[in-house]
């Protein structure tokens, strides 16, 4: 005589399921133990190098913006010489810190103001192209960077970096005075279009700023010109 047909419970075929899934987890453990032991240590290297550059990164900072703090005690103090070694070395043993840009901004602006604008240009190329991450310190460095091509008659190139100057930071109260001096380097190598058209954007952009009237006789010598 035939057993009667006993219906699987929801229970039992989730415990089924279950046993199921063990076996099949198991086997696949036992038979990729290697991997799975070589993907743990990758993880596991990756969190400790991980962790070990982070505290590396912010060590480093701690010491960049100490020393900072000597260069900038250096220079007040009338050091120059101290002043001009502690940011090299600033500059150089901490590439990529913040500090160290801020140093190399530094550097630059002292040898702008002492006129020796080899040396500036070389550390305004520098701040630009390592750092710019200061919208206030990089339209600033643009505009040393063009006084310095000014300087050595790249006028062009100079009217350029004006420009940058005044597009990278325009709620700068520098903005004005730098679009005026891309103006009228752009003039002076005939370029008058451009010259006519920053003179026209600080009409209407800059209301308020002294260069308003400067454009306009800008303007004026502009239209004598063409």
């Amino acid at each position: 005589m035939l057993k009667p047909y006993k219906r699987i419970s929801k229970r039992e075929l989730k415990q089924d399921k279950f046993v199921t899934y063990t076996l099949r987890t198991k086997e696949y453990i036992e038979n990729n133990a290697r991997m799975i032991m070589w993907g743990a240590v990758l993880i596991l290297a990756v969190i400790v190098i991980s962790s070990f550059l982070m505290r590396s990164k912010r060590q480093a900072e701690v010491e960049a913006n100490d020393l900072l703090g000597q260069v900038s005690i250096a220079f007040a103090q009338g050091n120059v010489q101290q002043g001009e070694q502690l940011t090299k070395q600033l500059i150089e043993n901490f590439k990529g810190v913040d500090a160290a840009g801020r140093g190399c901004f530094m550097l630059a602006k002292y040898y702008w103001q002492q006129s020796d604008f080899i040396n500036a240009k070389s550390y305004f190329s520098q701040y630009l192209d390592e750092y710019a991450d200061d919208p206030l310190l990089s339209s600033a460095a643009y505009a040393g960077y063009a006084d310095c091509l000014l300087d050595e008659g790249s006028i062009q190139e100079a009217a350029q970096n004006y420009e940058l100057a005044a597009r990278v930071d325009k709620n700068s109260p520098q903005a004005a005075s730098f679009l005026y001096s891309a103006a009228k380097a752009f003039m002076e190598i005939n370029d008058l279009s451009r010259a006519e058209k920053l003179a026209n954007e600080i009409m209407k952009n800059y209301e308020k700023s002294e260069y308003k009237g400067k454009a306009e006789i800008l303007l004026s010598m502009i239209k004598l010109k063409a």
